[in-house]
Formats: structure tokens, sequence, C-alpha cells
């Protein structure tokens, strides 16, 4: 009985799951999603400058669109530090 028990321990144990390293699908997925994230700042400046160009009344087109993309790479930002020191 102590030999079946003593493999079962040893089989349960190197079932055991470990998080896997980090590896070339994990940096492939990181700069995917950079990538993501740089066009869709690209887009919502885009869409200022549009706004501000065909509604000048607005603001300089210049100085909105790019108030706009900074306050959403500040909130993106603090986002990422949030989740950075949430991981810790």
């Amino acid at each position: 009985m102590t030999n079946s028990s003593s493999t079962q321990t040893r089989s349960a144990q190197s079932q055991q799951s470990y998080p896997a390293s980090a590896g070339p699908a994990a940096a492939a997925l990181l700069s995917l999603l950079i990538l993501l994230f740089v066009l869709v700042i690209l887009i919502i400046g885009a869409g200022l400058l549009y706004v501000t160009i065909a509604h000048p009344s607005l603001a300089t087109p210049l100085t909105v669109a790019v108030a706009g993309v900074t306050l959403v790479v500040t909130i993106a930002g603090a986002i990422a530090a949030f989740l950075a020191i949430a991981r810790r």
C-alpha cells in the first residue's frame, strides 16, 4: 500500500501546474497591444482634429487635438501604473 500512495504522491506532484515564463507569444501579444493603443490614440486625435476644423469656433485645431490625446494618454498611464502595482 505504501508503494501505491508514494506513486500517487509523485504523480500528483508532477501534475501540478506552474505559471509559464513569458515567452515569445507574450512578447508578441504585448507588441500588438501597444500597436493597438497607438492606433486608437491616433484615431481619437484625428477625430478631434476633424471636429475642430469643421467647427473652428471651438478652438485652435491642433491645441484641442493635442489636449485630447494627452488626456487619453494620461488616463491610460494611470491605469497601467495601477495594474503594475496591483500585480505585485
